[in-house]
């Protein structure tokens, strides 16, 4: 006797023959959690969470911003904004950071807020504080003390904003041979604003530092501070008090849109790292911030790759830089000491909306599959379920937008006038993939790392405006469809009976079968039987269309008689609405039974 039975169920392999495929395999998954190796329906999308009303129908990206006062949805109409909270911990200021617009910009609470009209931010700031251009001017007064050596003393300023961001220092002034202090010469130091477009910069102060020559060096170390608005500074301090060492000469802000100076764009994809450390890249160039300060980026701290950068990712022990090329890791315990190392796979990231943080590893889309980098190691982990061709062709690895939800890889993309997308789960023992439906584009999604929540932002086809939903976020469910494997029997054969245990057998919905389990069955690629079943207390009804013979009957159990048919190729497929745990296909009843 030969019979076929199923109640560990995993994903689609199109890569191998349908069969060849392992028994757990199936030709068609769609819209299922394979986590508890049953055949589970995901849930649909929620209800509404937000409406982007104001300018909604341009918005391609969003972020959900709690505060201490009133949490407000983001929205940007740019493609690919990467939004981080500031690294220092109880900020008073509730500071944000992020890059994706025409150059990195930060905000502070009451800043984003305004006068709480939508939409939000309402303002922000440009990113870094600048050095100021002009070098200024030194003019003594006073007599020189003939007690003491004179120093050639010099002069630099920093801006300061009002949120304490210090820029780097102007170029120093001339040299003047002076003796500074209380009842000695004085120094009046004039001080230039900021020559540049200052709206977009929050200019609060000036710091003033003075040249001080020291046992072994000269340094420049702290005078005193003044408003921004101040222009003039007399100098009577002695050389032994001067404060603080000058600590932003490396201060530069991040690469911007000044052409001239950064030819392949504006800070691209920003990310936190470990130790207060932000990352973000442009062109070749990976580059680092100083620890916990976001506004200062060295040039000493960006290192150079050989192909361009599409998109980082960070992971415990450092950088993952995904290029044109091999991806890199680059690690290390300080920004100023990191090294790049070239990881061993050649595999281009091919989109740089495809890659996805899933904690011990990174995904992405590489031209040949679904690439992992863990480490110093990388891998495609599609390799023997997905064909290069297939992958290509029909997963949309270029233009997919994918996230990560309760630990699976999810990808969204548009297929014509069609919304579609695919689930990769690396937590089954065999990685499983499956497809899902979608009922509109997904123009961007938002996860909550806090809960493990998805939001994806997309937007009815007559809805203008752009609205937020929680993925799977509803209590019913979307129809599952899955598809055996071909079953070859070594000689024709009659499989008689058909059997399927799911957890509810519901009732039509209407005056069709909306809403019913339905079980169908191929014999050497032949439709045999097509039947609904659905149940009433201990007793099930099936309903058939094929064969169309077949009238509706009353079963005590939910296994149903197919038609007298031999063949050597047979296939089942269920579809269903709430779990499926049990599949068969065998000759006689007690097959099932004993299976």
């Amino acid at each position: 006797m030969t019979y076929f039975k199923r109640d560990r169920f995993s994903g689609i392999a199109p890569g191998v023959a349908p069969n060849l495929l392992a028994e757990q395999f199936g030709q068609i998954a769609e819209n299922i959690d394979f986590e508890s190796g049953s055949l589970v329906p995901i849930k649909s999308e929620g209800s509404v969470e937000h409406t982007f009303t104001s300018s909604g129908n341009s918005v391609l990206s969003f972020y959900y911003y709690e505060n201490s006062v009133t949490n407000r949805w983001l929205q940007f109409n740019s493609a690919n904004v990467n939004v981080i909270e500031g690294p220092i911990p109880g900020d008073t200021y509730e500071r944000i950071y992020w890059t994706g617009e025409a150059f990195p910009k930060m905000s502070v609470q009451t800043v984003i807020e305004g006068d709480g009209s939508a939409p939000f931010p309402e303002s922000s700031w440009r990113l870094g504080v600048p050095a100021g251009e002009s070098m200024g001017s030194v003019a003594l007064s006073g007599t020189q003390d003939d007690t003491i050596t004179p120093e050639d003393v010099s002069y630099v300023y920093t801006f300061v904003t009002a949120y304490g961001e210090e820029g780097p220092p102007s170029p120093p002034t001339a040299a003047v041979e002076a003796t500074i202090g209380p009842s000695k010469q004085s120094a009046t130091f004039n001080i230039p604003n900021y020559g540049g477009v200052s709206g977009s910069i929050n200019f609060s102060r000036k710091r003033i530092y003075r040249s001080n020559t020291g046992s072994t060096n000269t340094t420049f170390q702290f005078v005193d501070d003044v408003p921004y608005a101040q222009t003039t500074y007399s100098d009577t301090k002695d050389a032994a008090t001067l404060q603080e060492v000058l600590p932003s000469a490396t201060w530069i802000g991040p690469p911007d849109d000044n052409t001239s100076l950064y030819p392949d764009g504006p800070l691209q994809g920003l990310t936190p790292v470990a130790n207060g450390v932000f990352a973000g890249f442009t062109g070749k160039r990976l580059c680092l911030s100083e620890p916990y300060l976001p506004h200062a980026w060295p040039i000493s701290y960006r290192i150079t790759l050989e192909q361009d950068i599409v998109a980082i990712a960070t992971t415990a022990n450092g950088v993952v830089c995904l290029t044109k090329g091999k991806p890199y890791f680059v690690t290390g315990v300080d920004p100023s000491a990191m090294s790049a190392l070239q990881i061993d796979i050649a595999q281009a990231c091919v989109n740089r909306d495809s890659v996805v943080d899933m904690g011990e590893l990174i995904l992405y889309a590489g031209p040949d599959g679904l690439c992992a980098i863990s480490g110093t190691e990388g891998r495609v982990v599609t390799r023997g379920l997905i064909s290069p061709a297939q992958w290509n062709e029909d997963f949309a690895p270029t233009t997919i937008k994918a996230f990560q939800h309760e630990g699976t890889y999810v990808a969204f993309y548009d297929e014509g006038s069609e919304h579609k997308g695919w689930v990769f789960d690396p937590r089954a023992n065999e990685a499983a993939i499956s497809t899902i439906n979608t009922e509109n584009t997904v123009y961007a999604a938002w996860p909550d790392n806090e809960s493990g929540e998805l939001y994806i932002l997309d937007a009815l086809t007559s809805l203008a405006n752009r609205r937020v939903r929680k993925y799977r976020g509803s209590s019913s469910t979307n129809k599952l469809r899955w598809k055996s494997k071909k079953l070859v029997m070594p000689q024709p054969t009659s499989m008689a009976w058909v059997g399927v245990f799911a957890d509810s057998y519901p009732a039509p919905a209407g005056t069709d079968y909306t809403g019913v389990l339905r079980l169908k069955v191929w014999a050497d690629d032949t439709l045999i039987a097509d039947y609904y079943l659905h149940s009433s207390g201990s007793t099930y009804t099936m309903s058939a269309t094929t064969p169309s013979v077949a009238s509706s009957a009353s079963l005590h159990e939910p296994i149903m008689r197919l038609p007298a048919v031999t063949a050597r190729q047979w296939e089942a497929q269920v579809e269903s609405y709430f779990p499926v745990r049990e599949l068969c296909l065998a000759q006689t009843m007690d097959e099932i039974k004993q299976a």
